[in-house]
């Protein structure tokens, strides 16, 4: 009897059912919402994606510029889960100021950070970690190898030293002869940031300027191995892939990204893109340690912030107290320094060229 009841069952009326009780129950939810407030009216399933690449090319920028000029301050939107959008600073600045009353640290709700845990990203470095033992950690060390005098004079040496390779590629390109190409000054401090960062905070050489002015440059090349003029720039490549792809793993739900071939194809790059990034960095740390065992005790260390955090609470440390054995004081493993080199790598090349250009450019701002 059940065989027969199998065999005279229609899969494909129950799959309609299932979907029409879904988005009965989808715009049930929705138009019963708490606070509801105007904004791109969502579909099942993809909410407002539709609308984000269709209609305004995946670009974001384009997205809420539009919503801002249909909605105005205040709105809301929906991919994965439901956001408000606020555009007024008197706004933000409510939501960001540090409360002394809140004790918690988190700032993504569980559905908003599935896909970071996904990615294996949340829960490590600084940027995306709500683990507060795990976050004061990373923070002792990463604040700890930036404010020593050694890193600040670091710093100050290679800004001079990469200056000045950037305004030997100024001179040729722009002020020798009667060049008229225009300078962009915004592309060059992206170059210059990305080298200044890699430098201080791997103890490695990046040749993004190098890059930029072989790119732009028809006769005269720069004096840098074309190999590591290539690795840096799949280097610079990969990380703002990173940048631009991170979102998809929070805006976009995990059903969509593994079943719907559009998605999935962009998260499975994202995906290997990440463990490419990983494998770098891995390298990086392994070969900086070899670095500190083969050198002598006796031999002063590089500066940078890796063979800092490297360093940190072992007998090669000037700081070590080897009396002193909490579990908080422990020396920092591959993977915890991983983590917050990259976020340093990420947030420095990102935003330090944005806060150049904007300080360069106050008067077309404002």
């Amino acid at each position: 009897m059940i065989s027969k009841f199998f065999e005279n069952f229609n899969y494909l009326s129950l799959i309609v059912i299932i979907i029409i009780f879904y988005v009965t129950y989808y715009y049930y939810k929705y138009f019963n919402r708490i606070n509801p407030l105007p904004g791109p009216f969502p579909i099942p399933f993809f909410g407002n994606l539709h609308q984000l690449f269709i209609f305004h090319g995946g670009s974001l920028k384009e997205f809420y510029n539009s919503n801002y000029k249909k909605y105005g301050d205040i709105f809301e939107v929906y991919f994965d889960t439901r956001s408000i959008t606020l555009n007024r600073s008197e706004h933000i600045e409510k939501i960001l100021s540090a409360s002394t009353r809140n004790p918690y640290i988190m700032k993504l709700s569980e559905d908003d950070s599935k896909g970071y845990y996904e990615l294996g990203v949340m829960g490590k470095g600084l940027l995306i970690n709500q683990e507060f033992k795990s976050w004061r950690y990373n923070r002792h060390f990463f604040t700890q190898a930036i404010l020593s005098p050694k890193f600040v004079h670091e710093a100050t040496y290679w800004t001079c030293k990469l200056f000045e390779e950037l305004e030997s590629y100024w001179n040729k390109l722009y002020f020798k002869g009667d060049n008229k190409n225009v300078l962009d000054f915004s592309l060059w401090s992206n170059q210059f940031t990305n080298d200044m960062i890699f430098t201080l905070l791997t103890g490695e050489r990046s040749y993004s300027m190098a890059s930029y002015f072989n790119e732009l440059s028809d006769n005269e090349k720069a004096e840098r191995p074309s190999a590591l003029i290539d690795e840096t720039v799949k280097f610079v490549q990969a990380i703002h892939k990173y940048l631009m792809g991170i979102l998809l793993f929070q805006i976009v739900s995990p059903f969509l990204r593994h079943y719907f071939p559009y998605f999935k194809n962009k998260s499975d790059d994202m995906i290997e893109n990440l463990k490419y990034l990983n494998q770098r960095f891995d390298s990086i740390i392994k070969r900086r340690r070899q670095e500190i065992e083969n050198t002598p005790l006796d031999k002063p260390l590089s500066n940078d912030m890796l063979t800092s955090v490297i360093i940190a609470n072992t007998p090669r440390d000037v700081n070590y107290d080897k009396n002193v054995n909490e579990k908080d004081m422990r020396p920092m493993t591959d993977i915890e320094i991983r983590g917050i080199i990259f976020d340093g790598i990420v947030a420095g090349t990102d935003t330090v060229s944005k806060i150049l250009f904007i300080y360069i450019n106050l008067d077309i701002i404002f």
